[in-house]
């Protein structure tokens, strides 16, 4: 069966055994369906492999993939991030006394926020027992919601509506914010109505309460399974192009204002796109166009983030030769491409193209790239620093390339890339009118360097450390699911400043950076150093393996817990095929 081989062939290493059961079980039991089988812990992980944080930091989003086929279908969940936040900064405090030498006592640290001390050193790290989600409820709960989808969930993309003023009384309920998730068992991509909690948004109507866990996906109860209009790609009547999602939906990312979402397809060598449309009038997302004959094994996707000279002049009637970009990694090609999604317009249907591809030549073998991130933030620095007329300056920004990391394996590295942006002059300018110089503008990509890292990096993601000047400061991390650790790669200084040790098969991570004011420890826009204003940060692993989340201090001040991981939510769970 299809499946079958393409389960042998996803991008994680969990144990030949586990991967034979698996075949074995789909021999005899023929192909799975939604309806068969138990459902699906709530408040449990399982095999998770998509972690997001909201950006106002009150929900960590879990996607569980059910790789085994114990249940009859995966699940995402919505937790409380705000109550996780208060325990960990709790036991962070304890274990890391402000005294210089301060005595710790381990024991009593974990039993001042409700825990034992570990006692499974080898089966997950940290100083603590296990947070059982199972016995927490009320004012204790942290799962606060839940959805069944399909089995093999492969990631999960948060994306939010872009805010342009005063909203319409026409969209006043039309959805600010949206989950996606590549489910390959189904295959679809599943997509959820969540909730916005945006803080540095003066337009964004910041959720409250209950309202904050919102996972609407056509469940007709509560925990209950997403409904078929809310699977894109399952029903081709429902679709623009009237055919089927690709097989194997993998990596995925969202374009410019979250209106385009791109997803790789590991066997069918293809991307696919799906457009999403804020309006409410204009109904469900839907596939839009699909790419085929791409490299082998097309796995990972970044989204290239639009120069804000583009959409300035798009703000002053001036529309460039312009195409959003995705970079895209390969597993079994020695290459990175570079793919672009053209908008439908009058006469001619949504387009998804490839545009270059750059050779991996340095290293010794070029294959078997993995997780990619784009940074942008030298360049969004000093788009900041320009008036939004102001487009010779936009345009000098635009000159500064984004920086790129990949994970690669034959020989364990992180690659260090960039990609430039070129802006191509209008020869029929009218001098008068600044906004008339530029007639298109695109992307290229260049790998520049690698550093070494440990066996098999598969993930890689851009977070914040807390510096001993109390700032925030850009760390490139990368997790490597065989070896079982995480390595923060400081830009600046271009070195490995920690080598984080993590549990069996680290899979996905998220972050939460930012300031806490209060004894709840929400998340508050304040000033650093005004009373109750306390800069934190940290990290969230899904631990594919044993099943659970691991919980990272990231706080550089905090000589006792930096680096390691201070709590386990949700109990660990060994395979089936190690008890």
């Amino acid at each position: 069966m299809k499946l079958a081989r393409a389960l042998l062939q996803t991008p994680r290493v969990v144990g030949v055994g586990l991967a034979a059961s698996i075949l074995g079980g789909l021999g005899v039991a023929g192909c799975f369906v939604d309806s068969e089988g138990l459902p699906p812990p709530a408040e449990a992980f399982y095999f998770p492999t998509g972690l997001a944080a909201s950006p106002g930091g009150r929900v960590l989003y879990v996607a569980n993939s059910d790789f085994d086929l114990q249940y009859n279908g995966g699940t995402v969940q919505a937790l409380d991030l705000q109550r996780l936040r208060k325990r960990a900064l709790a036991l962070q405090a304890s274990l890391a006394p402000r005294a210089a030498g301060g005595a710790v006592d381990v024991s009593a640290a974990c039993q001042a926020v409700g825990l034992s001390t570990n006692p499974a050193p080898l089966l997950h790290p940290g100083p603590c027992a296990p947070l059982d989600l199972s016995t927490l409820d009320g004012e204790e709960e942290i799962v606060r919601g839940s959805a069944v989808i399909g089995a093999f969930a492969s990631n999960l993309l948060l994306v939010h509506r872009p805010l342009l003023g005063d909203v319409a009384d026409s969209d006043a309920d039309a959805p600010q914010a949206r989950l996606f998730v590549p489910v390959r068992g189904d295959p679809s991509v599943t997509f959820f109505d969540v909730a916005d909690d945006r803080l540095d948004a003066p337009d964004a109507q910041r959720c409250s309460g209950d309202s904050c866990f919102r996972l609407d996906c056509g469940a007709t109860e509560a925990g209950g399974r997403c409904g078929r209009d809310h699977r894109i790609g399952e029903d081709p009547g429902q679709e623009l192009i009237r055919r089927k999602l690709p097989l194997e939906p993998f990596g995925i990312a969202a374009g410019p204002d979250g209106t385009s979402v791109v997803v790789s397809h590991q066997t069918e060598n293809t991307a696919s796109v799906i457009v999403n449309q804020w309006e409410k009038e204009a109904g469900r997302p839907k596939l839009a166009a699909v790419l085929t004959d791409l490299a082998l094994g097309p796995t990972e996707l970044a989204a290239v983030p639009r120069p804000r000279l583009i959409s300035q002049l798009k703000e002053a009637k001036r529309e460039i030769d312009y195409q959003p970009a995705f970079a895209l990694t390969f597993i079994a090609s020695p290459q990175l491409d570079l793919i672009r999604y053209q908008e439908a317009s009058e006469g001619a249907a949504a387009l998804l193209y490839q545009s270059t591809a750059t050779p991996i030549t340095a290293l010794t073998s070029g294959t078997d790239n993995r997780g990619i991130a784009v940074d942008a933030r030298e360049r969004q620095a000093c788009e900041a620093g320009c008036g939004d007329a102001d487009f010779a300056c936009l345009a000098q920004c635009t000159a500064i390339p984004l920086q790129v990391f990949v994970a690669h394996r034959f020989p364990n590295s992180l690659l260090i890339g960039e990609v430039i942006t070129t802006l191509i002059e209008d020869d029929a300018a009218d001098p008068d009118v600044p906004a008339s110089r530029w007639a298109a503008a695109y992307e290229t990509l260049a790998i520049r360097d690698s550093v070494p890292l440990a066996a098999y990096p598969s993930r890689v993601e851009l977070g914040e450390v807390i510096g001993a000047d109390n700032e925030r400061h850009r760390r490139v991390f990368a997790v490597a699911f065989d070896s079982g650790y995480a390595f923060a790669y400081d830009p600046e200084a271009r070195r490995v400043d920690a080598v984080i040790r993590t549990g069996r098969g680290p899979q996905a991570l998220a972050f939460d950076t930012g300031s806490t004011c209060g004894d709840e420890k929400e998340r508050c826009d304040c000033a650093p150093g005004s009373d109750g204003c306390e800069p934190y940060s940290l990290m969230y692993i899904a631990h594919f393996t044993d099943s659970y989340l691991g919980v990272v201090d990231l706080d550089m001040r905090k000589a006792n817990t930096f680096g390691s991981m201070i709590v386990t939510v949700g109990t660990p769970v060994p395979p089936r095929e190690s008890q």
